[in-house]
């Protein structure tokens, strides 16, 4: 047995001396057989090597190529080491020339992109007390693609120069149309793991299709303790960045025009970026700054255009094991110095964002990461201006305010955050309109009231010598109705007023998901007493009503849906209106409008106006205004019935159409059966009275407040008597000739035939009225008739004023409203 046990203890050394042997003698085949099987996990099968030799202190391998278009050549490559040496702590030594690797940028699988190793991974990483002495000539990376090639041409090593320290220094030089540089690597480490270097980048050039920038270079120094990073301080500058706008591939299903491609995303270009950075980092922690610099630049995705803006962002980051904090340390800055939107609304001066504060917080908590923000922006004023088609632009002064936006995002929960603006405004100086002081607070899914607003118009007033209303206040909020797990529902309540009366109210729903909507205002009932309220308290262009006393109220109603808007309507209603104005009385003045669209603003026929009596020197009785509002552009007013009492006639207005925008209109006045002695007592001329009726026609136009007449005349549609007694006449004209007394004679009891009255004023003349009549006096010179001309010297004015007043007012209530609209 014993015998048995040393025979196989002897074959089994001579098997494994000859296993040894044999590993020996064939371990250059085997090696070869090995690298090709690594070689071809990466998609690059082996297609030859030169020379290989595996010994006991070196490896070499000489003119190695691989990959289907010999993607990977390598012409030398020397690897070197002693027992001894590694038993002492020394590095082994690599060295390598004529490394040439290729890579084609459009291919869909490149070479060198398999996702298996080439040798396992280790659970734990494995770190050496040394890198090895390396050597790196003659070797290049090959980047091709549709867009254009590069080559990264390398060389550099690491060496042990001391004792305790190694040094490296790796070159890298960037040619071709795709990318062109130069790069420097130098740094120094000892055994302890201290690093030192600095990378430095220069004649930096790329030509992406995706981006390009013509410039750029830049330096970046480095620090390691301990192989933990300790400082990295760096500068870059990039000049010339161009980004291509990008384009989104629709469904054709999703595309009305057919055309599958739309655009996404503009074409963007900055002069300049300068890019700084300076951290600091220990085991547990790491802080530092980030100071970003951007000018010139310029995005266009037509027709949406801005030019010269600018960016200067100093942020500073801090982090530790499960907390990362990004805050700004000084204020940064956003500016647009030109927009062009391709729509009518055009930015007038550039627009600045400041950005006082602004801090991120990113941590991880065992629910996963949350990330809360702190922002506050203040943009500046700005000048606008909307041109319209068919109307004068519009200019606006607005003044953005002050901004801030907190909030915080949860993994699996909804965002909460809080929107705020305040001291905003704006100014409309061709409407003469500003708002001052606007606040509103915005809140997303609150945990008390979800999603919801509130805001708040601190004043709202009209700038004119005369202002339409008197300075308002306004408040509201904006509220979720629908009930937990329904599609929202938005519910807005407005109410504003001065502050001694909230008389506006306005309220409104809207449901997203469904785009239907509707607002309502409402102007409550006002009742004004000579006592009480008055109208100046309302508006100050009232303020010369005097003892008013009436009701009135107003509102209006607008509904959509995801189409537009469905309809709208609103109604107006003044109620028994009394006041009395210098020299003017107004007794029942009563206003019914029915509004059936308020975009353009249009009515049903029979709106009313009327008003029981005006007395203005003349008696005004029983005035009619019956009209309707046409859905024009501009709206026009309709006259379809108006007439008063004066003068024991009648006074009415041709139906016409008016212009309440335009400067100036005209009318025809037409005037029924006046009492020739009531006319002659109001005029008043020295020793005239007479009796009989008048016709006729006034064509009067009316502009700037002013009344021109062209052509006026009036009529007696039967004969009647003219009286003309006057001293002052006769003491005139006692020494002008015994025809002059003859007339004198005769106008102290004219029995005419024919009267008439003709009328013309100007606006830089005043009135001129000529009284023709024919006819005779039977106590002078038989009765013979003859013609008189007398051209009157009298208070006529009076009369067209109260034409003017029970015509125009209604005319003025509609023309200052829709001019106002």
């Amino acid at each position: 047995m014993e015998k048995l046990l040393k025979t196989g203890f002897l074959i089994l050394i001579s098997l494994a001396v000859f296993a040894g042997v044999g590993l020996y003698v064939f371990r250059n085949p085997l090696l070869e057989t090995l690298i090709g099987q690594q070689l071809n996990k990466r998609g690059l099968p082996l297609q030859s090597i030169a020379d290989l030799d595996l010994s006991f202190n070196t490896f070499r391998l000489n003119g190695l190529s691989a990959g289907k278009n010999k993607e990977l050549r390598l012409d030398n490559m020397l690897v070197a080491w002693n027992v001894p040496d590694l038993l002492a702590g020394k590095p082994i030594s690599i060295e390598i020339s004529g490394l040439h690797v290729a890579f084609d940028l459009n291919a869909a699988y490149p070479p060198l992109s398999s996702t298996t190793p080439m040798t396992a991974t280790p659970e734990k990483s494995i770190n050496l007390p040394w890198l090895p002495n390396f050597s790196l000539k003659d070797s290049a990376i090959h980047l091709r693609s549709t867009a254009g090639e590069a080559v990264i041409a390398l060389s550099g090593g690491i060496a042990q120069n001391q004792p305790d320290a190694q040094t490296m220094h790796m070159s890298a030089i960037v040619s071709g149309s795709l990318a062109q540089s130069k790069s420097l690597l130098t740094a120094a480490l000892d055994r302890k793991g201290n690093i030192q270097g600095k990378l430095t980048v220069s004649e930096g050039m790329l030509g992406l299709p995706e981006a390009s920038i013509s410039s750029f270079s830049g330096e970046a120094a480095f620090s390691f303790v301990a192989l933990q990073l300790q400082h990295i301080q760096t500068e870059f500058t990039l000049s010339g960045i161009k980004l291509p706008g990008k384009a989104i591939i629709k469904p054709i299903s999703d595309s009305a025009d057919k055309n599958p491609v739309s655009p996404a995303l503009g074409n963007t270009a900055i002069d300049r970026i300068t890019l700084k950075g300076d951290i600091r980092a220990s085991a547990q922690s790491l802080t530092g700054s980030l100071d970003l610099e951007a000018d010139g630049g310029q995005y266009a995705a037509e027709p949406f255009k801005i030019q010269q803006f600018s960016v200067s962002l100093p942020v500073q980051i801090t982090s530790n094991r499960d907390n990362w904090q990004v805050a700004l340390r000084n204020p940064g800055q956003i500016t647009f110095g030109k927009i062009d939107s391709g729509t009518p609304v055009h930015l007038l001066n550039a627009f600045k964002f400041s950005i006082p504060q602004a801090n991120l917080e990113l941590e991880k908590h065992l629910q996963g990461w949350s990330l809360s923000h702190d922002i506050a922006v203040t943009p500046g004023n700005l000048n606008v201006r909307v041109d319209r088609t068919e109307s004068p632009a519009i200019e606006a002064q607005i003044h953005p305010g002050k901004i801030t936006l907190t909030g915080k995002l949860s993994a699996g929960s909804n965002y909460q955050g809080r929107f705020t603006l305040n001291d905003a405004g704006f100014t409309l100086p061709q409407s003469d309109l500003q708002m001052k002081d606007f606040s509103a607070t915005v809140h997303w899914n609150d945990a008390e009231m979800g999603t919801a607003a509130d805001f708040a118009i601190v004043r709202l007033q009209h700038l004119a010598s005369e202002p339409l209303f008197a300075a308002l206040s306004i408040t509201g909020g904006i509220r979720n109705e629908a009930a937990a797990g329904e599609p929202a529902v938005y519910a807005l309540n407005v109410a504003g007023g001065v502050p001694d009366l909230r008389y506006l109210t306005i309220s409104g729903r809207h449901a997203p998901a469904s785009g239907d909507g509707t607002i309502q205002a409402e102007i409550i009932p006002i009742r004004f007493s000579p006592e009480g309220l008055q109208p100046s308290a309302l508006s100050p262009a009232l303020a010369q009503l005097e003892n008013v006393s009436g009701n009135l109220n107003a509102n209006a109603q607008l509904n959509w849906s995801k189409e537009g808007v469905r309809n709208s309507q609103a109604a107006f209603e003044l109620r028994n209106l009394s006041f009395a104005r210098e020299n003017t009385k107004l007794s029942d003045l009563n206003i019914n409008l029915n509004l059936v669209d308020l975009l353009s603003p249009r009515t049903p026929p029979h709106q009313t106006i009327t008003i029981r009596h005006i007395d203005a020197g003349v008696p005004l009785e029983n005035l009619l205004v019956s009209y309707h509002i046409e859905g024009t552009s501009p709206p026009r007013i309709a006259i379809e019935k108006a007439q008063f009492s004066v003068l024991e006639g009648t006074i009415a207005v041709v139906p016409t159409v008016i212009d309440p925008a335009a400067a100036r209109s005209d009318t025809l006045i037409r005037i029924s059966n006046i009492d020739l002695g009531t006319l002659f007592n109001v005029i008043k001329v020295d020793g005239l009275t007479g009796t009989g009726h008048l016709d006729g026609q006034i064509p009067l136009t009316l502009a700037e407040n002013q009344v021109t007449i062209t052509n006026g005349r009036l009529a007696a549609q039967a004969p009647g008597i003219l009286r003309f007694k006057s001293e002052k006449a006769s003491k005139l004209m006692a020494s002008a000739g015994k025809e002059m007394n003859l007339l004198l004679q005769a106008a102290q009891d004219f029995h005419y035939t024919e009267l008439s009255l003709d009328l013309d004023k100007s606006v830089t003349h005043d009135l001129v009225a000529k009284l023709s009549l024919l006819g005779n006096n039977p106590k002078v010179k038989d009765g013979q008739a003859f013609r008189l001309n007398i051209k009157l010297e009298t208070d006529i004015d009076k009369i067209l004023q109260t034409i003017n007043q029970g015509y125009n007012l209604s005319h003025e209530i509609l023309r200052g409203s829709l001019r106002f609209h």
